[in-house]
């Protein structure tokens, strides 16, 4: 039987240096500029929406894309610094005000600007049109954050995961309203609303699977 010494020393022979992350804060920042730059890229693959310039001069399109991208920030923020044992739970309410900004805009489109669907209109291609900006959108940024969020091997993986998905879904659809144009319309709001809670909801279980593993596969 190994003594004391010889155990101590057989296991220290193992070890492997480890390199310190950055601080959550730098590593927030960077992978929100890392969407941004994916948002951007996407724009100038698939085009800015066609009534881009008379969308600027309306309030509600302007505070629903500023909504969308400083909910995607909030939520970057709060994940990053609720990955780490010591950090407050709290972290987790700084996306809240910022998604009563999105859904403001939202709410303000469908009271001031109802547009009734007319017959004929090509619903379906259009919504085909927009999932595949959001889904081109939403892919490279969950695999990025995962990969990012996973070296922090989280103790708690549920609240970071959903939170996650929630910084995913606004950065997808901050792409999504500076591409395609969105009719107040009950279906097409629906239609473009429903891909957002897929987003959070598969980010939040898929997310929260994965991050509970790699913690358990630390131990």
């Amino acid at each position: 039987m190994p003594s004391t010494n010889e155990l101590i020393s057989s296991l220290s022979d193992r070890l492997r240096p480890v390199r310190r992350l950055w601080p959550p804060t730098w590593r927030a920042l960077g992978w929100i500029l890392l969407a941004t730059a994916a948002i951007g890229a996407l724009t100038l693959i698939r085009g800015l929406r066609g009534d881009i310039l008379t969308q600027l001069g309306d309030p509600a399109y302007r505070v629903q894309v500023a909504g969308a991208w400083l909910t995607g920030a909030g939520a970057t923020f709060a994940a990053f610094n609720v990955s780490l044992p010591d950090r407050s739970r709290l972290w987790l309410l700084v996306p809240v005000p910022f998604g009563l900004l999105w859904l403001t805009g939202f709410a303000y489109g469908c009271l001031g600007d109802w547009i009734a669907i007319p017959a004929g209109a090509p619903i379906i291609a259009d919504s085909v049109r927009c999932l595949e900006t959001i889904i081109m959108a939403s892919v490279p940024l969950s695999l990025a954050l995962w990969l990012m969020l996973r070296r922090n091997k989280p103790l708690q993986p549920a609240g970071i995961a959903w939170i996650g998905g929630l910084a995913i879904a606004g950065f997808a659809d901050t792409a999504h309203l500076l591409i395609h144009v969105v009719q107040a319309s009950l279906l097409v709001l629906l239609i473009n609303l429903v891909p957002v809670a897929f987003i959070i909801s598969v980010g939040g279980l898929f997310g929260q699977r994965r991050l509970a593993s790699d913690a358990i596969g630390r131990i």
